[in-house]
């Protein structure tokens, strides 16, 4: 009789910590976790995590790539605008997804600056005209054009002034080739690399926070072949 007291006692000491183990599991659990934060944090959340699984797939790069040769030829809206989402979803992945941009915006800028050259009443003053540029603004730019091409195609890249209006100006007043390129490539580059090194060394510390404030599990930022060699 003083043995069955013993094995219960052991089997109630056992159930209870057991349950305890499954009541610490719940609170670790991301399921179990009350998501919080507000709609806006939960929608940004689930936008970075999608942006996430897109960049690993192996198709960011070219998505990169592609809104860039489309942005800096014809299409209206800002350079970075699927570089910054991706990269902030993926900071490890970065500078890989930095230098697609930079070639897709480098090859935009070329179609823009071809179709300057050789179709620019037929396809680049109505682009321009799109773009806010009258005719009479072009006209007094000519002069500036001729004295500073290159350099007002560098300056575009990294600041307020429209590089897809540069580069169609730059082809329709006759900027050499050898010097619109150079200029385009390393503007491009040099800006994605800016934004590429604010979205590593800030982009981790904004996954953690936002994943704290919507109470998920945080999105795995680093793989090992997407770590900085």
């Amino acid at each position: 009789m003083s043995g069955q007291p013993m094995n219960e006692g052991k089997t109630g000491r056992g159930e209870s910590d057991r349950g305890g183990d499954d009541g610490a599991g719940q609170a670790v659990s991301p399921g179990s976790v009350n998501s919080g934060g507000g709609w806006l944090a939960r929608l940004a959340y689930r936008t970075l995590a999608r942006c996430h699984a897109w960049a690993e797939s192996g198709w960011g790069g070219l998505a990169v790539a592609g809104w860039g040769v489309l942005q800096g030829s014809v299409v209206p809206g800002p350079s970075d605008a699927v570089l910054i989402p991706l990269g902030i979803a993926d900071p490890g992945r970065v500078f890989r997804l930095a230098a697609w941009a930079t070639l897709g915006a480098t090859l935009g800028g070329l179609i823009a600056y071809t179709i300057g050259l050789t179709s620019f009443d037929q396809l680049g003053r109505p682009l321009l005209d799109l773009m806010g540029v009258s005719p009479v603004r072009l006209d007094a730019s000519r002069a500036a054009f001729a004295r500073h091409g290159w350099q007002l195609v560098l300056l575009s890249t990294m600041s307020p002034l429209s590089t897809k209006a540069i580069c169609l100006a730059a082809g329709a007043f006759g900027v050499p080739p050898w010097q619109f390129a150079p200029a385009l490539l390393v503007g491009r580059g040099l800006r994605f690399l800016a934004i590429a090194l604010v979205i590593r060394l800030a982009g981790p510390r904004l996954l953690n926070w936002l994943s704290r404030r919507v109470g998920h599990a945080p999105l795995t930022y680093l793989s090992p072949d997407s770590e900085l060699r």
